[in-house]
């Protein structure tokens, strides 16, 4: 028996979606990785001034993971890594990739984070891919967009995000309204 109103042709198109956007971020923090490890072992001056306490390196690790609610992804959790530069006299930054999954939907991101003070404070610009599920919030079901988001943490990584939105692609018989999207969301983190 099918899924109520749905062909086999959406389910597949659906997990190929997901399949894809989950292989785009694995190419994307791979490459990292794999740069940054043999650089740290060949004694790079970067790493030989971290050592020296004169300035931080860039390194692989995880940037941010959080908890969230908002509009179209409902309650989501998020986790992502990346190239962190640790500064032991300014900010430090994040070159990251984030997967974000909700009951409303899911998301991949790519972006530039930098903390500004030290009691949690972040801000963070990102581009994402965002598939929606049945149960999303203010925004046509089973679709896909594209988008930009700021995200910003006045203090111990509670603050929100603020998000744009274009729909890719039309369906058969789908409304030409909801072809952009406003995304918001608060909590702890991402």
């Amino acid at each position: 028996m099918r899924g109520v109103g749905r062909s086999s042709g959406d389910v597949a198109w659906r997990s190929r979606s997901v399949c894809a956007v989950v292989s785009l971020l694995a190419v994307m923090v791979a490459p990292i990785g794999a740069l940054a490890q043999p650089l740290g072992r060949r004694g790079s001056p970067a790493l030989a001034d971290s050592a020296r306490g004169n300035a931080a390196a860039w390194h692989v690790e995880q940037c941010i993971a959080g908890v969230t609610y908002g509009a179209p992804l409902k309650l989501a959790v998020a986790y992502g890594g990346g190239l962190l530069h640790e500064s032991n006299s300014g900010p430090d930054v994040c070159m990251l990739a984030v997967a974000k999954a909700g009951m409303g939907g899911a998301q991949g991101s790519v972006g530039v984070g930098t903390s500004f003070a030290p009691w949690g404070s972040g801000l963070m610009f990102t581009g994402n891919v965002l598939r929606t599920f049945g149960a999303a919030l203010n925004a046509t079901a089973h679709r896909t967009y594209v988008g930009v988001s700021l995200h910003v943490w006045p203090v111990l990584a509670l603050g929100g995000e603020l998000g744009y939105y274009v729909r890719v692609g039309t369906a058969v018989g789908a409304p030409s309204s909801g072809t952009r999207l406003v995304a918001w969301s608060f909590g702890f983190g991402f």
